[in-house]
């Protein structure tokens, strides 16, 4: 069996206040794909940031290939782990590989002081992600799809086993969506990358994801392989939503879709 690459158990973190994280836990093993879905507010922000060690959770305990990451030095847990927010600003003037560079720091590497295999490893996740042609573009200049690419190639320029990732595909429109969509799907099953995505594409996360996790009110209340999370009362536990289940046309995976608007 493979070995857990991030666990946290018991994870509880408050703000002004606020109960942002109680009790939630998160078991991963390398190379599983795991949606993290939730409504507005459920936690689900919080607990990646809790996991990257960007916040200290008030209690419970989060450990990386088996070491507590609270013992970790930034440099190590960027060799093991790389992080895709939800969208880069737009008046970034680096260029792409200028801006993927900087993702080397934890080799001791940026675009101003380069080593060859750092410049390898740029060139490697530029065409992974299909963006050699934008190597000399301004990000500034670019879609939002283009940076989104490049966001992840830099997170692939890390070297790291584990990308989370933050609403990857949230501004992006249906077409550029997609691509994104199989393009992390695609890194995954050709280079046994583990996938942490916090996502409220509820499709994407049935038809493309080997794990579910629902959150609400700061708890980890569901966690099943994704055929056994698609089912009307765990969806209603979630999201307190009363939706249609109907199987995807090829895959025959479940599919959420609304239900009809009253008098129409």
């Amino acid at each position: 069996m493979q070995q857990h690459i991030i666990k946290a158990t018991a994870l509880s973190f408050s703000k002004g206040g606020n109960t942002l994280l109680d009790r939630a836990h998160l078991e991963v093993r390398s190379g599983e794909r795991l949606a993290i879905i939730g409504p507005n507010g459920a936690g689900k922000t919080s607990l990646a940031r809790c996991i990257l060690g960007l916040i200290r959770p008030d209690r419970g305990n989060i450990s990386l290939n088996g070491s507590p990451i609270s013992e970790m030095s930034r440099n190590n847990i960027a060799r093991l782990m790389s992080y895709v927010p939800q969208q880069l600003p737009e008046r970034i003037s680096f260029t792409a590989r200028e801006y993927i560079s900087l993702s080397r720091y934890a080799y001791g590497s940026g675009f101003k002081n380069d080593s060859t295999r750092s410049s390898d490893m740029v060139d490697r996740a530029m065409d992974m992600t299909g963006i050699a042609e934008l190597s000399e573009q301004a990000l500034s200049t670019m879609s939002g799809g283009e940076r989104q690419k490049v966001s992840i190639a830099a997170a692939l320029a890390q070297e790291s086993p584990l990308l989370i990732l933050d609403e990857p595909s949230a501004h992006l429109d249906p077409k550029q969506r997609d691509l994104i969509h199989h393009l992390l799907t695609k890194l995954s099953q050709e280079n046994g990358i583990t996938l942490i995505v916090i996502t409220h594409d509820l499709n994407w996360a049935s038809c493309d994801f080997d794990r579910i996790i629902g959150m609400r009110d700061g708890q980890t209340l569901i966690d099943e392989q994704a055929a056994d999370f698609m089912k009307h009362e765990i969806l209603q536990q979630i999201f307190d939503a009363d939706w249609l289940l109907h199987p995807h046309p090829q895959s025959g995976k479940p599919l959420v879709l609304p239900q009809q608007a009253p008098g129409t």
